[in-house]
């Protein structure tokens, strides 16, 4: 296994991800504390073409949709999404 580097991806095949939980918190875990759940999830991804477009609503030619909103099963519809393989930033 290879050492980890502190030194960020450069290139065109870089997606970063951004995401953020919106959650209810009125389900009682014990008689002094609640449990967060998740009732929607926002991720906003960019890549090395788009990352200078402030308009999240824009639709980038290389990584696509920017913005997407999960409201069903938040948790899993998020990492079902980022598990998919993306066919413009696969390896060469």
């Amino acid at each position: 296994m290879s050492q980890l580097k502190n030194v960020l991806p450069v290139g065109d095949r870089v997606l970063y991800v951004f995401y953020d939980f919106e959650t209810t918190h009125n389900t009682r875990y014990l008689e002094t504390a609640t449990v967060k759940i998740p009732n929607i999830v926002c991720l906003q991804q960019i890549c090395s073409r788009c990352e200078d477009v402030e308009d999240d609503e824009h639709d980038c030619v290389q990584c696509g949709v920017r913005k997407h909103l999960y409201w069903d099963d938040p948790e899993a519809s998020m990492l079902s999404y980022l598990c998919e393989p993306s066919p413009s930033l696969k390896r060469s």
